[in-house]
């Protein structure tokens, strides 16, 4: 007979080597990296494991934490795929009811309810992917900068005197809480 201890140790044992695991694939698998990687010509996995140990060591984790970056990249590719598929779907209703008859002009059938979800969803999906493409530049530059911050601080101050300022102010902060 299994008993509950049993279960408890096992479900334990299985969830610290998920969570290594997890943490292994994290560490092997950063974004940041691709600052190292364009910078030392390193391989990709190399780079992430010394930029996750470059940004633990240098009390910059907290800062790529509270980033907002991705979220209002997100937002804004919400938003304007949204706006775009509201004309576009006004457009398609506009035109599907200007045709009086059974056949428009060109001999085709009006479009249908589930036909025009379906090119509004393909619209909406289509424009958000080319948008948060698009702004894929930023949110790794940002992420250059918060390498830079943790790398070589000095250069960035000398560089970039307000960003430093700011990154500074934000990293004591949250390194005193």
């Amino acid at each position: 007979m299994s008993s509950p201890r049993w279960w408890k140790q096992t479900t334990a044992y299985w969830w610290r080597r998920t969570d290594v695991a997890i943490r292994g694939f994290v560490r092997s698998h950063s974004d940041l990296a691709m600052s190292h990687v364009a910078a030392y010509f390193k391989s990709y996995q190399r780079a992430a494991n010394d930029v996750i140990a470059l940004i633990e060591s240098s009390g910059v984790e907290p800062i790529i934490h509270d980033d907002i970056t991705t979220h209002m990249c997100s937002a804004l590719c919400s938003v304007v795929s949204g706006c775009i598929v509201v004309l576009f779907g006004m457009l398609l209703t506009t035109h599907r009811n200007t045709t009086t008859s059974s056949k428009n002009a060109a001999g085709n059938a009006p479009l249908d309810d589930l036909s025009l979800l379906e090119i509004l969803l393909f619209a909406y999906i289509l424009c958000y992917t080319l948008l948060f493409s698009a702004l894929d530049p930023l949110r790794a530059a940002i992420k250059a900068v918060y390498v830079c911050f943790a790398e070589h601080p000095l250069s960035l101050s000398q560089a970039f005197p307000l960003i430093y300022q700011r990154l500074s102010r934000i990293s004591d902060a949250s390194g005193s809480v």
